[in-house]
C-alpha cells in the first residue's frame, strides 16, 4: 500500500497498514445514528459476503483511516 508513510492526523505517529473487514451489509460511516441502523450511511468496504477494505493503523494512539473512501 502506497499510503503506508501517511502520518495519523491525531498524533502525528507513523501508521501501519492493513484491512478493515465485516460482513454483509458491511461497514458504514453515519453522522448519527437513526431507525435505519447499519442499512443506511456510506459505505466503507466493498464485497459480496465478507466486506473489506484497504486501511492504515496508528500503533500509538489507536486511529484507523481508510484512504480514498
Amino acid at each position: 500500500m502506497a499510503d503506508s508513510a501517511l502520518p495519523c492526523p491525531v498524533c502525528a505517529n507513523v501508521m501501519e497498514p492493513g484491512v478493515v473487514v465485516g460482513r454483509s451489509p458491511g461497514v458504514k460511516f453515519k453522522k448519527q445514528t437513526d431507525v435505519f441502523g447499519d442499512l443506511g450511511g456510506v459505505l466503507l468496504t466493498s464485497g459480496f459476503i465478507n466486506h473489506s477494505a484497504s486501511a492504515l493503523r496508528c500503533s500509538d494512539c489507536g486511529t484507523v483511516v481508510i484512504p480514498g473512501r
